[in-house]
């Protein structure tokens, strides 16, 4: 786009070489498009399945926290459940689910 603006007018750009730019702009439009829409998906499917693991009891990778799931929140450290006796557990680093 930068060339476009500052091409001389007195020697325009060969017209092949616009089409290339051009698709190539078009490339990259389609491609931020396509990482937009597989983010969605990718937090879509986060969310059906952690809204799975309220009620269920969940024990931190370490071991040291435990408790019911209250409510699952995905952001982007992961996705990390809320205890019903306040503790939280992030289900990123291996928890399990009994």
């Amino acid at each position: 786009m930068a060339e476009m603006k500052n091409q001389d007018p007195t020697q325009p750009m060969d017209p092949s070489q616009m089409v290339s730019q051009l698709a190539t702009v078009s490339e990259v439009g389609q491609a931020v498009q396509s990482n937009t829409t597989l983010a969605s998906l990718l937090t879509a499917t986060s969310l059906s399945q952690a809204e799975q693991l309220i009620g269920r009891t969940v024990t931190s990778a370490d071991g040291s926290t435990s408790g019911e799931v209250a409510s699952v929140s995905v952001g982007s450290a992961g996705a990390v459940a809320k205890l019903t006796n306040g503790g939280t557990v992030s289900l990123a680093n291996g928890a399990s689910v009994q």
